[in-house]
């Protein structure tokens, strides 16, 4: 090599390392520029009222842990709840820059199912890059990837016998591009499905701030990680993690509709966006802005199907969610009022009692039993379905 070209070639790595140190030191500078922050988000943790407080999100309902090494070198972490022998498994698919957290209430609710009778089974897994999961070896990510891997994580962890697939965001896309990539095995065992807060085309058009920030970050620092070694995305999320108090003030600002959301379902969000690597981050964006599921839809034509959405989701806006119910004749569409991206947290109760009335109607196609005892009308109470205390949009907003 010349010494021109190897002139060159320190220049372009120190100037990269320059941007990776302003990226970085931006987080870290906000945080240590404003000693507002840290006192805020203590303070507003401190006075929220807080229904959830001493929920145990770090030790939910558990039967069995394993890890699959699935294909494109990702292990991926995978947990189950209820009995082995169950007659239906519930799949549930978390989005992106979440993991299997998301689902935590669902996934107790489920397992209270479970012990009223109901032979049910949950598995639950993290994506890759995600929560307890592997990254994949490469730069960029694609739906497919997710699909396939959704099928290893089926083979290793439900490998017979009907399904629910439940999916938000980012895994709702992963259900649409499996069901593409494997129809026979979609056809053959899929009863029902459920898709939270997630679209089958056209993010790339969306005009709010997040998805303008995705947009961004894949013409900004995608080109940088695809030449940068691997040490400028380790030195960006260093100082993610620094800037903790304003990073939960900007995810209550930024993931929440609710104007007071409960300080810990804030703490929950945050920490899983803080675990998602910037590499991960930024490896998902294409696919995400690329998504185009709208030809398999047909697929799902017959199945019972629900789309719930909160009817101020930034990410995912009510009209995609409408346009996918439109695309699924029979489906039942759920607006969630006063909720953003992630109803199933926002709302809990209200996201597991939708899930449960729908996995009643599919476990009673399947003649597997009778409904869920959650799921059923109460007496009087002329048509409308039991909320499930403490878990209610209500109990949530009242206290």
């Amino acid at each position: 090599m010349s010494e021109r070209q190897s002139g060159r070639g320190g220049r372009r790595a120190r100037g990269w390392a320059i941007a990776g140190g302003v990226t970085g030191g931006i987080a870290v500078g906000a945080a240590l520029a404003y000693g507002v922050p840290r006192y805020l988000a203590r303070r507003t943790r401190a006075s929220s009222a807080d229904p959830y407080a001493h929920e145990p999100f770090e030790m939910p309902p558990v039967n069995s842990v394993r890890t699959v090494e699935a294909r494109g070198g990702a292990s991926v972490h995978v947990e189950t709840a209820g009995p082995e022998d169950a007659g239906l498994t519930v799949v549930l698919i978390h989005g992106y820059m979440q993991d299997m957290g998301t689902f935590y209430f669902q996934r107790k609710a489920i397992a209270d199912a479970v012990r009223g009778g109901v032979r049910l089974r949950a598995v639950l897994y993290d994506q890759p890059g995600h929560g307890r999961s592997g990254g994949l070896t490469r730069t960029e990510y694609s739906i497919e990837d997710l699909a396939e891997i959704l099928h290893d994580v089926l083979e290793e962890a439900a490998p017979e016998g009907p399904l629910v697939l439940v999916g938000h965001s980012m895994g709702g896309m992963t259900i649409m591009q499996y069901a593409r990539l494997y129809p026979e095995e979609f056809r053959e065992r899929v009863k029902g499905v459920a898709f939270l807060s997630t679209s089958a085309a056209g993010l790339d058009t969306v005009e709010t701030k997040p998805m303008r920030a995705l947009r961004r970050l894949r013409r900004t620092v995608l080109p940088m990680l695809q030449q940068v070694a691997g040490w400028t995305p380790d030195l960006i999320d260093r100082s993610r993690l620094l800037a903790g108090d304003l990073g939960w003030l900007l995810t209550r600002k930024a993931a929440f509709r609710s104007p007071n959301p409960p300080g810990s379902i804030v703490t929950l969000v945050e920490r899983m966006n803080r675990r998602t690597s910037i590499q991960s981050i930024v490896g998902y964006a294409r696919a995400i802005l690329d998504h185009d599921a709208t030809a398999v839809l047909p697929q799902f034509k017959g199945l019972p199907i629900l789309v719930a959405v909160g009817d101020g989701d930034p990410l995912t806006p009510p009209g995609h969610s409408r346009r996918l119910a439109e695309a699924l004749p029979g489906s039942r569409l759920e607006l969630i009022a006063e909720a953003g991206h992630s109803p199933q947290l926002e709302y809990p109760g209200e996201i597991s009692q939708l899930l449960l009335e729908m996995i009643d109607k599919v476990a009673a196609e399947i003649g597997d039993g009778p409904p869920s005892r959650a799921a059923q009308p109460l007496e009087g109470d002329r048509g409308r379905h039991r909320r499930w205390a403490p878990f209610s949009h209500g109990h949530h907003r009242d206290s």
